[in-house]
């Protein structure tokens, strides 16, 4: 059975959302997203949450979860650039800041490891597609919490983070968190 929760109908374009695609909107590129994780859901044990609302911030489009490992997903569109993030989050293409931070999902990741038991991982994606044609480079990784990766990258990176964590069984109390916080029952 597929084990998926909520709906991306709660993605919606708003200026509170703290990471925005740009020259899309908001659910175009999470559906986008989407259509790439659904092969992740024939791994055993993956769960994966849909519009998940933490920190009282527009929701994400996605959360997975596998036993042990806790995967938030972001997804935003850009165009060919060099970016980069502060200390603080704020996101910039080149040397100008384009009024977007990362600061939220860091925090929402922080809150999830806290819940968690030892041993259990939590940590985030940014799922970045490109806009136009060109080179991306994307903000270097907030150490172990969040990554920025390309659209054609994803799968095989957030792969990775799950299968170390499909070895344990059970859900973590982060998971009850995801459920709770994408709104709805399971769909499947």
């Amino acid at each position: 059975m597929i084990d998926h929760h909520g709906s991306l109908a709660r993605i919606v374009d708003t200026e509170r959302r703290p990471l925005r695609p740009i020259g899309t909107s908001a659910y175009e590129v999470a559906r986008r997203t989407g259509e790439l994780l659904t092969g992740l859901l024939r791994l055993p044990g993956v769960r994966l949450y849909q519009g998940v609302r933490l920190n009282g911030h527009p929701p994400l489009p996605y959360a997975l979860s596998a036993g042990s490992r806790v995967v938030l997903v972001d997804a935003v569109a850009w165009p060919p650039g060099s970016y980069a993030t502060s200390a603080a989050g704020a996101v910039y293409c080149g040397d100008v800041y384009i009024g977007q931070s990362a600061r939220p999902l860091l925090a929402a990741v922080r809150r999830l490891r806290r819940l968690q038991p030892r041993g259990h991982r939590v940590s985030a994606v940014v799922v970045v597609h490109p806009s136009l044609d060109g080179r991306l480079d994307l903000p270097a990784a907030t150490g172990t919490e969040v990554s920025w990766i390309e659209a054609s990258d994803a799968v095989a990176a957030i792969r990775g983070r799950l299968r170390s964590g499909q070895l344990r069984r059970g859900p973590s109390r982060a998971v009850e968190a995801l459920a709770a916080a994408s709104g709805g029952p399971p769909i499947g």
